[in-house]
C-alpha cells in the first residue's frame, strides 16, 4: 500500500513538471489540455503491448495467467497505478489538480468528471483484483487517444480518416471480441467467475459507440462543406468572364502571357512570382522606337511672341506673303506672250483697315 502511494506521488510529480515544460510551448488553452492526455496515452499504448502481442499470440486465458504474476505481474501493477494517477492529475474532486487549475474549460461533466471518476475507481479495484491483465489488454484502445492529441497539438498532422479507422478497429472491433471472450463461461471460470469485466466493457462500448458515431457525423459534415466550397470557387472560376477568355487562348499563345502575380490576373494568392522572360520570351522579336524630342510646354510658350497673336500681325502676314507671290507671277508673265488681266476684289475684315487683294487671272 505505501509502495503504491510513494509511486503514484512520483508519477504525480512527473506529470507536472513534464506539464509546467511543455504547456508554454502551446498558445491556447484547449491545446494544454492535451498535453497530459498525450503523455499518458503514449505510455499506455507502450505498456500494453507485451499483453497485447501475447494477446495476439495465445490468447486471453494464457496472457491472463501469465500476468498474474513474476514480471509481467508488476507491469501490469505499474501501468495501473500509472492510469489512475493520470486521471487524478487530469481531473478530480480535489481543486488542487493539474487539470481543474491549468485548464477548467476543458474539463466536460460526462468526458471529464464522470468518466475520469468511474475510472479512478475502476482502477483502485483492479488494484485488489485479478482482473488487471484484461484492463492493460485493452488499453491499446489508447492508441487512437495519442492520435486524436497529438493531432490537437500539431494541426498539421491531423487526418479524421485515420483517427477513425483506429478507432473503429481497436474501440469498436476489439473491444467488442474481448467483451464477447469475457461473457463467455469458459473465460469466467478462469477468472473466478467474475462478471465484473463484462459489466465494466459494455458501457464503455456504448460510449465509444457514440463518440464513433459523433465522429463520423462530424468528418461527413466537414468533407460535404469542403466539397461545397470548391463546387463554389470553380463555378465563379468559371463565370469569371477574364478566365474565360483565358481559357479561350490558343495554348501556343497563352505560354507567351507572363505567368507572375503583377502581370497575370489569373492566379491565386499562393502563386509564386517567377521571371516574366520564361522559355519563348526570351527569342521573340524586339521593337525599336525612335527618341522623338517633344518641346516642353515652356518652349512653345516662349515661341509665341504677342505680336504672332493679335488680328493686325496676321493680316500683314497675309498680305507680305501676297506680295511674294505678286512677284513672282509678275516674273514669270514677263516671259510670255499671254495678256494678263488683274481685276481687284475688296475684302472687308471686321477691323477699320481695308485689305486689298488682286486676282491674277491668265488667258
Amino acid at each position: 500500500m505505501i509502495s503504491t502511494i510513494i509511486l503514484s506521488g512520483g508519477i504525480y510529480l512527473s506529470f507536472f513538471l513534464a506539464y509546467q515544460a511543455f504547456s508554454p510551448l502551446f498558445e491556447s488553452e484547449r491545446k494544454r489540455a492535451y498535453v497530459l492526455s498525450s503523455i499518458s496515452s503514449f505510455t499506455m499504448t507502450l505498456l500494453s503491448i507485451p499483453l497485447f502481442g501475447s494477446y495476439l499470440l495465445y490468447g486471453l486465458k494464457d496472457t491472463f495467467e501469465y500476468a498474474q504474476g513474476g514480471w509481467m505481474g508488476n507491469w501490469t501493477r505499474f501501468a495501473v497505478v500509472f492510469f489512475a494517477t493520470y486521471l487524478f492529475a487530469d481531473v478530480s474532486l480535489s481543486f488542487l489538480t493539474i487539470g481543474y487549475v491549468k485548464y477548467p474549460s476543458q474539463v466536460g461533466l460526462l468526458t471529464g468528471w464522470i468518466h475520469h471518476t468511474v475510472y479512478i475507481g475502476m482502477m483502485i479495484y483492479l488494484l485488489n483484483s485479478i482482473q488487471a491483465p484484461t484492463f492493460l489488454v485493452g488499453s491499446i484502445m489508447e492508441l487512437p487517444t495519442l492520435d486524436l492529441a497529438l493531432s490537437n497539438l500539431f494541426p498539421s498532422i491531423r487526418s479524421d480518416l485515420r483517427f477513425l479507422s483506429t478507432f473503429f478497429t481497436l474501440r469498436i472491433v476489439l473491444h467488442s471480441i474481448i467483451l464477447f471472450q469475457c461473457a463467455m463461461p469458459s473465460t469466467r471460470a478462469y477468472m473466478g467467475g467474475s462478471f465484473v469485466p463484462v459489466i465494466l466493457l459494455s458501457p464503455a462500448l456504448l460510449m465509444h459507440l457514440s463518440w464513433f458515431r459523433g465522429g463520423v457525423i462530424g468528418y461527413m459534415k466537414r468533407n460535404s462543406k469542403s466539397s461545397s466550397q470548391k463546387k463554389a470557387t470553380k463555378e465563379n472560376v468559371v463565370e469569371d468572364p477574364v478566365i474565360q477568355y483565358a481559357a479561350s487562348i490558343d495554348q501556343t499563345t497563352a505560354q507567351l502571357i507572363p505567368p507572375t502575380p503583377d502581370d497575370s490576373p489569373i492566379v491565386t494568392p499562393r502563386t509564386p512570382i517567377q521571371n516574366p522572360i520564361l522559355g519563348g520570351m526570351s527569342n521573340l522579336p524586339t521593337l525599336s522606337v525612335p527618341n522623338i524630342n517633344i518641346p516642353s510646354l515652356g518652349e512653345i510658350k516662349s515661341n509665341l511672341t504677342t505680336d504672332k497673336l493679335i488680328p493686325g500681325g496676321f493680316r500683314d502676314a497675309v498680305k507680305n506673303r501676297w506680295e511674294e507671290q505678286k512677284e513672282r507671277f509678275t516674273a514669270r508673265d514677263q516671259g510670255t506672250t499671254g495678256m494678263v488681266q488683274r481685276k481687284p476684289i475688296s475684302d472687308t475684315r471686321e477691323s477699320s483697315e481695308t485689305v486689298v487683294v488682286t486676282e491674277v487671272l491668265v488667258d
